[in-house]
């Protein structure tokens, strides 16, 4: 039995305890990491696949670190339930000082104009710096040093991930928090959760919680490639080689009979 087997028929046992949830991010997992943010895209044999678990699950979720309407273009599935920058779209955001925020991200732009091979991504309530196009192997150490000193005068904190660094309010939630009280709101049963980077270990251990404390199936499912960061590894359940193997999962998880009702 291959790779992709394995985890299907691992996904298939914790799906099977109804209502039971799919849950995943995008950037990494469903979409592949390329060298300019807007030009990611999730290709149609994902769609279809994501489509017709809808069908056989009580939940099929996206939680992402991109505004919800950007996930939801992005995907290209309407139908599922989106959860944009952590959940803190709405109340939580309201409640955020956009003026200091607005501050330091005008003097993150003029911090960083030296550094044109820098894209800043804008995210509503956060924005990214992505440093995958830049030659200098000192870039990540650069932009912490400049950017740091700004989060914190701002009341603000970083984040990062894969040639990523991302300033955020410190009242952010992480990714956990999102799919908890998603699971908790569907009373979901057996979750499987796919994830590619450090902002997802949070939830990896969370689905380890529940299995651990509550006795409720899960499967947290890490999507690696060459710079999978070690805890990523260290806290799944499973392991799917890049994108590709992702489609193939889903297909496989799709095709499968039944419902849980």
């Amino acid at each position: 039995m291959n790779a992709v087997a394995i985890a299907v028929e691992a996904a298939a046992d914790v799906l099977a305890f109804a209502p039971a949830a799919l849950v995943t991010d995008v950037d990494g997992t469903l979409s592949r990491i390329v060298p300019r943010p807007e030009d990611a895209t999730v290709e149609s044999p994902i769609r279809d696949s994501l489509r017709a678990l809808i069908d056989r699950l009580s939940l099929v979720a996206v939680v992402s670190g991109r505004q919800e309407p950007v996930a939801r273009s992005m995907v290209g599935v309407p139908e599922l339930v989106y959860v944009g920058n952590y959940a803190m779209e709405g109340a939580a955001a309201a409640r955020l000082d956009e003026a200091d925020l607005l501050a330091a991200r005008e003097t993150v732009r003029l911090l960083l104009q030296p550094f044109e091979c820098v894209e800043i991504e804008e995210k509503g309530v956060t924005f990214a710096m992505h440093y995958r196009n830049c030659d200098d192997p000192n870039m990540r150490e650069r932009i912490l040093s400049l950017v740091e000193p700004v989060a914190a005068a701002a009341g603000g904190r970083i984040l990062e991930g894969k040639q990523v660094v991302e300033m955020v309010p410190k009242s952010l939630p992480n990714k956990d928090t999102a799919v908890a009280h998603l699971l908790e709101e569907r009373r979901i049963q057996g979750v499987v959760y796919l994830g590619d980077d450090v902002s997802d270990v949070p939830v990896f251990q969370e689905i380890r919680r529940r299995r651990t404390s509550e006795g409720l199936p899960g499967l947290a499912v890490a999507v690696v490639d060459s710079e999978t960061h070690p805890s990523v590894i260290e806290n799944a359940d499973i392991q799917l080689e890049g994108v590709d193997t992702v489609t193939s999962f889903l297909a496989g998880l799709a095709n499968l009979d039944g419902r849980d009702g």
